[in-house]
Formats: C-alpha cells, structure tokens, sequence
C-alpha cells in the first residue's frame, strides 16, 4: 500500500503525491491536524517537541518552548501535581487521566491527559509523549450524569417507601436502606443479585405478589398495584402496599421492574382496632348487640335452609345492682369483666357470647343443639358464675337468671327469638336466683 492510499490521503492535490512528503513534513501536518496537544519531553523532563496547538496555550511560538522544562513552563504547583504520573509513565507505564485546566480564553476545561513512554531503538525509556484532548461536554454530562444519580440515589434512601429495582428475571438491582429495614434484611451484600421471590420475607409472601411480577415480565401489563402480607424474621407481621412498574427497550422487551413498597401495617391495625371496636363490647370484649345481631341472623338463615337448631339464652345478673350500688361502678366493672371470662371459660369454643349491656348477656348455640344442649350449659354458667369473685381484696357474689329461646319450635326473626328468651328470663326471675325457664311457642288460635 502506498502512503497516498493511506485513509485521509486520498484527497490530496495530484500535484504533489503523498510519497514526495518528508517525515517531517508528514509529522508536521498530523501534530497540525489532531486537534490535540502534542508534546516530547526527555527523561531530564525538558521539553523537545510540542505541536502548534499545545504552544497556543502557553501562548508563544513552538520554538520558545523547546528546550524549557516542565518545571519552568508549569511552576511548582501544577508540576507537583503531575509528577506522579510522570514518575509512572518513565517507568513503562502507559496513562490516561481527566483534568480540569484554564484554557487560552481563561474559561475552565475538563481534558483527557494521554502519556505513553518513549523508547529508543533498543526498547529504553529516553523520555514520553504527552497529548491532551478536549473532552469538557463529555466531562460536564458525565459530572451532571453522576450528581443526578447521586440525587435519585438520595432520594430513595430518604424517602419513606422502600425501593427495589431488579433485572428482567426478578433478580435485585438496587434497594434502598429502607427496604432493607422494612424487609428484615441484613444488609445489600446478603441480597444482591438474588431473587427477590427467594429473599427472606418477600419468599414467603402470598401469590398476589408473584402474579404480578409475572404479569409485568411477560409484558401483559406496564404497571401494576398489589398488597401483601408477611412475616419478618424477627416475627414482625408486615403489610405492604407495592406499587411496581415495568422498562422496556424500543422491542418492547422488559429490561428492569422498580417496586416503590409502602409499609401500611399501621393502617391495617387502625382498621383492626376499628372493626373490634364496631363489633366488640368495650368493658368485656364480648360481641356487642349489633354484632350479636348479625351473627344470630346468619345462624337463623342456615339454619331455616339445612333443618337446624338455634338456641338463645338470655342471661340476667343477681345482686349486680346491689354490688354496683353499694361498691361503686370500678368493682362492678371488675364483677362485669369476671363474668365475661367465665362464660367464656363454660361456652363451647362454637358458641357465641354477647353482653348486651349493663349486666346483660346472651349465648346463642347454633352448631350441634341438641334436646338437651340449652338445659345442660344454662346450669353450668348459673354454677360458674355463683362461685366467689375475688375483687379489690374482697369476695363478692352474683347469681344468674336464665331464659332459653330455641327455633324451631319458635318460629321468627332474630328480635322474635330474643324477645321471647327476654320474657323467659324474667320468669327465671320470679321463679328465683340461679333457675333456668324455657319459652313455649305460642298456642295456636282455634
């Protein structure tokens, strides 16, 4: 090949081939043309050659330059500065640094430093060259790059939602201190590059999460919504709302999947604390009324459909009154709470207890009734709750009074039935402490 074949050559004048080019001349035009700062310089760090473009900005002709060192074209400062990397280039090394130096104009420039070592022809170090390329907007959209991700970066481990980012198959990218705490975690090196599916914690979450990774992997959906449910390793139940999204690349391929993780445990045991308060007495936390109410309705309905049996028994306190009166509402509160436990303690673990308020209760039987299911565990609660009550440093007594209302034969609504367990229970009454009655249904009219 001939040097006029050489790329780049092939436009000069035919005037004048390239082979008629001195070294020289050849070396002149390249140093001219690289848009570089090109420099010689001997082991004894003087300068030997510089290019046209490395003279402009010392701002003197080449040849004023040549044979000064680089001690006195640069001063103390600047020489201490790269002198390591002189000392390693001098020793064979070939090197490549950014700095930020003051153009001719006066205005700041990031620059590629380039120095490779000069050999003679017997392979010795007599010296290196230096060139130095403009790379100032690379440097300056690198730099803005890098401050925006470590803003992002920021961000996420400040924000209050866990973050994660993983690759195409699940597997973890990046997460934020906060996912770490709320998942249980240990720290990032026990987790990276896992499935987040085979994590503590996140592996034994429910399927809603797995299916909706998956509806995102296989491109079904770009985003999606789910909530979990979990234990932590510490035993810590956790629910999560996840909030997850989907990258993909201009095939529409899924290249990463973000999840934002919003710990919503407390909310759940607000609406927990919430719903036991709707559906729970207070002082006892037996049922309340309406709680009572829809329980015996749903019994009543299973029961008119499949041939069953629901059973009520209405149960009135003896000598609370006299005890609330006479010792004050804070151990009549107390004798309110013992009772609740020992019916608790007497019922079948399918049975229902309610207290309907004041010294109320009811127990509805609706699994199991037989004849004489009603009889048998109205005189167990009249003996449970005859027994002494040991409140404040004092034994108190109360008795019961029982009425049972059973469908069939009594036939009606939920308010039927306890009406007529009510009037039964007032006939307990009037028959004594500690009786049980049962109501009849009504006789039919001639």
């Amino acid at each position: 090949m001939t040097p006029n074949e050489l790329p780049g050559f092939r436009t000069l004048p035919a005037s004048r081939a390239a082979a008629e080019f001195s070294a020289e001349e050849m070396l002149g035009l390249l140093t001219r043309s690289v848009g570089a700062t090109v420099a010689a310089v001997n082991r004894q760090q003087r300068v030997v050659y510089v290019n046209d473009e490395y003279a402009r900005w010392f701002g003197a002709p080449a040849s004023e330059l040549v044979g000064k060192t680089l001690l006195e074209l640069y001063g103390d400062y600047n020489h201490s500065r790269f002198m390591p990397f002189v000392e390693r280039v001098l020793r064979g090394e070939r090197l490549n640094y950014q700095r930020l130096v003051h153009n001719p104009e006066g205005f700041e420039e990031w620059r590629t430093i380039c120095l490779a070592p000069w050999r003679n022809a017997q392979g010795e170090i007599d010296g290196f060259v230096t060139t130095a390329l403009d790379v100032h907007e690379l440097q300056v959209t690198m730099n803005a790059l890098r401050a925006a991700n470590q803003r992002l970066s920021s961000h996420m481990d400040n924000s209050p939602l866990a973050v994660l980012e993983m690759d195409h198959e699940l597997r973890l990218l990046h997460c934020s201190r906060r996912a770490i705490q709320l998942m249980g975690w240990e720290d990032v090196v026990q987790i990276e590059a896992r499935s987040l599916l085979a994590l503590p914690g996140t592996a034994a979450m429910d399927e809603n999460l797995t299916q909706a990774l998956a509806s995102l992997q296989s491109g079904r959906e770009s985003q999606n919504r789910v909530e979990t449910c979990f234990l932590r390793g510490d035993g810590t139940e956790m629910h999560c709302e996840w909030f997850n999204s989907a990258l993909t690349d201009a095939e529409g391929r899924v290249t990463s999947i973000m999840s934002l993780v919003q710990d919503v445990s407390s909310k759940i045991e607000i609406s927990r604390q919430q719903q036991y308060l709707a559906n729970h007495d207070s002082l006892t936390g037996l049922y309340n009324r309406s709680a009572f109410h829809r329980r015996c309705e749903r019994s009543l309905e299973a029961a008119r459909h499949q041939a069953g049996t629901v059973a009520l028994l209405f149960i009135d306190l003896d000598g609370f009154k006299k005890i609330n009166d006479e010792q004050g509402h804070k151990v009549g509160d107390e004798v309110l709470r013992l009772v609740a436990k020992r019916l608790g303690n007497v019922v079948r673990a399918q049975d229902t207890v309610a207290r309907l308020g004041g010294d109320e209760f009811l127990v509805m039987l609706d699994t199991d009734v037989d004849h004489g299911a009603p009889h048998s565990l109205g005189h167990r609660i009249i003996d449970a709750l005859g027994q002494p009550m040991r409140v404040e440093g004092r034994d108190v007594r109360v008795g019961a009074s029982i009425g049972v209302a059973t469908y069939p034969p009594i036939e009606g609504d939920i308010e039927v039935l306890m009406g007529r367990a009510d009037q039964a229970m007032y006939a307990a009454k009037r028959a004594g402490s500690g009786c049980v009655r049962y109501a009849e249904p009504p006789a039919e009219r001639p």
